[in-house]
């Protein structure tokens, strides 16, 4: 566990080995590398490298990646295995040897490079079939990526006559002691070419250099042989942070160095041309939240007729523990609020007459129904809005959504966004059936994809939403039914199906997280769609959020209704105030600060790093 972050740390490890017996007859083996973890008794496959071809000496460049909890034991079993066929089942394959070890036993020293070796064996025998050497590391996170694209030029020939030109590719290796070099990416081999260009490529920060600037890397160039065997033509030294700095002022271009030879000095093979070497910067929404990105969220509740009259049993605007729609909005609203720092939400209804003007259906009226004003003072205020409405309603039809889009795109247009002044806005709609206006909601929706907004809408009560899968594009344009040429500049849209039996017994931790996830990436690709990076955190005394989340959380005790008190009025009067924790698949343990649901990076409680300057409630 990670003291500063509260999230398990995790170890990255390296694999190599050496001497391996040789089980094929014509050539030398073929060896990948397996990991195993033992659960619950029995060991399970965790990964595996890649294969290497003719090789007794193997260095993999695919690493293993595991949480690292220095107070438990965490066995590991390294196998290693001869390729003879494609098949992905191990049977088939010739079995060199493996070796058992505790994930703590290698990492002998949290703070540096520790490299530990053991002798392969077969399991019940002593005969030693090589050596697997197993390089530990902490990693540090990032999601940061380099973007390289590399060419050679006037690289020397090999071979006894140096005839032929090469069969070239290239090895970046990264520093792992003062002395010894791990490679970490491969290009593809570049035929006959002393000028190669290989393609373009990406390597994480953390794989490079763990994100380390000033790690040693090495750039090697090869010449394969027909036989599969490989001779250096040179390599270059450096580090990310001279190569960033160099790339800025001119053209980079590396010199590659022979092998060096006793007496006498290295000479050049070559040069390594990089045509590309950019920093692409990987933020989380925590970034821009601690440089100050005011978030905004827009509700809107469906109350047409199709809900039920309230006084039927079954009406989806019925009694308080089993309505659905304050369901909706707790599980969804709560996580929301934690980024938005005035903690204003503005809410609307729609699909209903109000009793004062029963002639008319409104399709976008304020739920605030005494002061006509749009806004409410954070999810309480929201909650009692909604209550006060309700008999002053009667529910129609039909399902237009295109007026609430109308409205609340209107009300993101009158902001301008800015390197410096930072702002997205959430749209939440929550409807119990189809809707009506479907094309013309595409068309809202495509004009919003190049707004700071997007839309999450969340399906409650047993209809069928099926036709909504076509406003989550999954990746793809959302293109217009009415025009072909029209489609959306980017993923806006989301859409949440709610059902009764899924929050039985508390908060939907799973709907929350998706939707919390999907809504991240989607403000993540606008800012870089729109060349806007996260400002410098602010700084301030002390975090007014304290507590985000508990271990003691007991979310049926604290979302319990009381008389007419709102479930989730308790949550947010007092500033040490318990909030819902989103569990998240990557196993990241709870924290008392908050964390992005996109990389898991989070805050101490104690931080001065990140601030609301707005009150709560």
């Amino acid at each position: 566990m990670d003291e500063t972050t509260g999230s398990v740390r995790q170890v990255e490890l390296l694999i190599s080995c050496t001497d391996l017996a040789d089980l094929d007859d014509f050539s030398a083996s073929d060896p990948i590398g397996v990991l195993f973890i033992k659960q619950f008794g029995q060991w399970k496959e965790w990964g595996r490298t890649e294969a290497i071809i003719d090789s007794l000496n193997p260095q993999f460049t695919k690493s293993f990646l595991l949480d690292y909890e220095p107070d438990i034991q965490q066995p590991l079993m390294f196998s290693v295995y001869d390729i003879d066929s494609k098949s992905t089942e191990l049977k088939h394959h010739d079995f060199i040897g493996s070796t058992e070890v505790n994930l703590v036993n290698l990492v002998k020293n949290e703070d540096r490079t520790t490299t530990t070796s053991k002798s392969l064996r077969i399991p019940g025998k002593s005969e030693v079939r090589g050596f697997i050497n197993i390089t530990s590391e902490i990693v540090k996170q990032t999601r940061s990526k380099m973007i390289f694209h590399i060419g050679g030029s006037r690289l020397d020939k090999q071979g006894m006559f140096s005839i032929a030109k090469n069969d070239v590719f290239l090895e970046i290796s990264r520093s792992t002691n003062s002395i010894d070099f791990h490679p970490i990416h491969r290009t593809e081999v570049y035929r006959k070419s002393q000028d190669p260009r290989w393609r373009p490529f990406e390597i994480n920060l953390q794989k490079l250099c763990n994100n380390d600037m000033e790690k040693a890397i090495r750039f090697s160039c090869y010449h394969r042989k027909g036989n599969g065997s490989c001779d250096l033509i040179g390599h270059a030294m450096t580090t990310l942070g001279q190569m960033l700095s160099n790339s800025q002022k001119n053209f980079l271009h590396l010199n590659l160095l022979k092998p060096k030879k006793s007496g006498k000095s290295q000479q050049s093979s070559g040069l390594l041309k990089f045509f590309k070497c950019q920093l692409d910067l990987q933020h989380s929404v925590l970034d821009f939240v601690r440089g100050g990105l005011q978030t905004n969220t827009i509700v809107a509740i469906d109350f047409t007729a199709s809900n039920g009259k309230t006084s039927y049993s079954n009406s989806l605007h019925g009694a308080y523990e089993e309505n659905q729609y304050v369901r909706g909005l707790e599980t969804l609203l709560v996580p929301l609020s934690y980024y938005m720092t005035e903690q204003i939400i503005h809410a609307y209804g729609f699909g209903a007459k109000l009793k004062k003007n029963k002639t008319c259906v409104n399709h976008c009226f304020p739920l605030n129904y005494k002061s006509e004003e749009t806004s409410c003072k954070g999810i309480q205020g929201v909650l009692q809005a909604y209550e006060s409405i309700i008999p002053k309603l009667k529910f129609s039809g039909p399902t237009l959504f295109t007026p609430v889009l109308k409205n609340a795109m209107d009300y993101v247009r009158k902001g301008t966004l800015t390197q410096e002044t930072q702002f997205y806005h959430v749209l939440l709609i929550i409807t119990d059936g189809v809707v009506n206006d479907f094309e013309e909601v595409i068309d809202e929706l495509i004009d919003s994809s190049d707004l700071p907004v997007s839309v999450i809408i969340c399906g409650v009560g047993p209809a069928d939403f099926s036709t909504m899968d076509q406003l989550f594009s999954s990746g793809l344009a959302l293109k217009s039914h009415k025009n072909s040429l029209k489609k959306a500049t980017r993923d806006n849209t989301y859409f949440v199906l709610l059902r009764k039996e899924k929050y039985a017994t508390g908060v939907n931790y799973s709907l929350t997280q998706e939707v919390m996830a999907a809504l991240s990436q989607q403000i993540l690709c606008y800012m870089k769609n729109k060349n806007i990076s996260p400002n410098r955190p602010l700084l301030s005394k002390k975090d007014t959020m304290k507590t985000w989340m508990s271990n003691n959380f007991d979310e049926t005790a604290e979302f319990r209704r009381e008389g007419t008190q709102s479930r989730l009025g308790s949550l947010f009067n007092s500033s040490t105030a318990k909030i819902i924790q989103v569990k998240s698949s990557t196993n990241f343990s709870q924290s008392t600060g908050p964390a992005c649901p996109t990389c898991g990076s989070c805050l101490d409680e104690e931080s001065p790093l990140f601030t609301f300057t707005g009150s709560l409630l």
